[in-house]
């Protein structure tokens, strides 16, 4: 991430000039599925990731971040240690506190948030707490039109995660997106954000790519100009875990060109900071 580690030295040199920052069309997005605080994980609990996991994301400060799985204690524990961002978003299972959130962070002094909302993957996506089709649980999107203030371009950033069992749930939740996203910002950039639950060789993958939608997205490693860090984002917590597998995806429309795709190996620390890694990209407006 050359490009942002550049804007960060200079930015805090001061170096960068007024004109300069007016004229910056550049933005990076971040998607982290942190996995959910539970007991079960052991010396894997959130209580014994958060401070790390939480100083990594600090590191590499993002415009926006979206995260999946992450329980209200966990979006308190994020929201007091992520300086200088607000967020979004509401949790699933009741439309305000209960249950995981797929929340959209984002820093207050890049992005102002003009509107926003969250609807639900189901027959009922406006019915807080409905469960769409086969779905094992309620699933929801996070979504928010920005104003990038560097530039002003405004955009549309939708943060998601796919059921792990309906298989026509993850069909039906791709194909509701697309109709989500051509009612609410048709015509504006477009981030989608999330853990989908399949690979880019699922159905649910390829409705989303489908190049004859109403809204035409783009699997942002596939157009980066640049792509480091392995082809996996989900790894489990067990460093022996042998069946990887890419299920984070970050999808953008044309408007934006796709300057680096990084998946963040972080699996060379001494501790896991989550059973998935996240993606980054730096994107610019066109």
């Amino acid at each position: 991430m050359i490009l942002r580690i550049l804007t960060i030295i200079l930015g805090l040199s001061g170096l960068i000039s007024p004109l300069f920052a007016q004229e910056n069309n550049a933005l990076t997005v971040m998607s982290w599925n942190i996995r959910l605080d539970t007991q079960s994980d052991s010396d894997n609990q959130w209580t014994f990731r958060k401070e790390a996991f939480c100083d990594e994301v600090m590191h590499q400060y993002p415009d926006v971040l979206g995260v999946q799985e992450a329980l209200p204690q966990q979006m308190k524990d994020m929201r007091k240690r992520f300086h200088g961002y607000k967020s979004l978003g509401v949790a699933r299972d009741d439309g305000r506190k209960s249950g995981e959130f797929s929340a959209l962070f984002f820093k207050k002094d890049v992005l102002k948030p003009i509107r926003s909302g969250t609807f639900w993957l189901s027959e009922t996506p406006d019915l807080p707490g409905s469960r769409g089709w086969d779905a094992a649980c309620n699933r929801i999107v996070t979504w928010a039109i920005f104003k990038h203030k560097p530039s002003g371009n405004k955009f549309i950033a939708l943060n998601t995660h796919f059921d792990h069992m309906g298989e026509v749930a993850r069909v039906e939740s791709a194909q509701l997106i697309i109709r989500k996203i051509a009612e609410l910002g048709k015509n504006l950039p477009v981030v989608l954000t999330g853990d989908f639950n399949v690979n880019s060789k699922h159905r649910a993958y390829r409705i989303l790519t489908f190049p004859e939608n109403e809204v035409v997205l783009f699997d942002s490693r596939m157009r980066a100009k640049q792509k480091s860090g392995p082809d996996v984002t989900y790894i489990s917590f067990d460093p022996k875990f042998d069946s990887p597998e890419l299920i984070d995806f970050i999808f953008v429309n044309d408007s934006f060109e796709v300057i680096e795709n990084e998946i963040l190996d972080f699996r060379t620390k001494e501790k896991y900071l989550s059973d998935h890694l996240p993606v980054i990209v730096d994107l610019k407006f066109k």
